[in-house]
């Protein structure tokens, strides 16, 4: 597999470390900001593959940050993660193309399978993903 970029954006210091750790075993080049200014940075100067934003970052939400970040590259392709499940905001999630939306805590090894899967398939141009609602899933 080529190694893809990823870029984690949360600003919990463990959600990152922990996903850092799986996903750079799981064969991806890996990134990690806590806030819009930097990821914002990271983009620009290292262009990642995929991000994964958590949806309440300080002072801007995932959402907004995702519109930013598809300004300075309109392919990324993107997942959600967050610590609750609201409807409104996994549909705002679809209507900017991610990918998915995974409720915390998830399965780890789960999430890292499907980023895998993200990027050696044709998926985001088939607009499958990955949906966790209220501890259910929808596809």
């Amino acid at each position: 597999m080529q190694s893809y970029k990823v870029l984690i954006v949360d600003d919990e210091y463990w959600v990152k470390i922990m996903l850092q750790e799986v996903l750079i075993n799981s064969g991806f080049t890996v990134f990690t900001a806590s806030n819009h200014i930097e990821a914002v940075e990271v983009v620009k100067n290292d262009q990642p593959d995929i991000v994964i934003l958590d949806v309440n970052l300080p002072e801007m939400d995932g959402i907004s940050l995702l519109s930013k970040i598809q300004e300075i590259k309109s392919d990324i392709k993107a997942v959600f993660i967050s610590g609750y499940s609201d409807a409104g905001c996994v549909e705002m999630a679809k209507a900017r193309g991610a990918l998915g939306f995974f409720i915390k805590p998830f399965d780890i090894l789960e999430f890292a399978t499907f980023l895998v899967e993200i990027s050696t398939s044709g998926m985001a141009s088939r607009g499958e993903g990955k949906w966790e609602m209220n501890g259910g899933t929808a596809q």
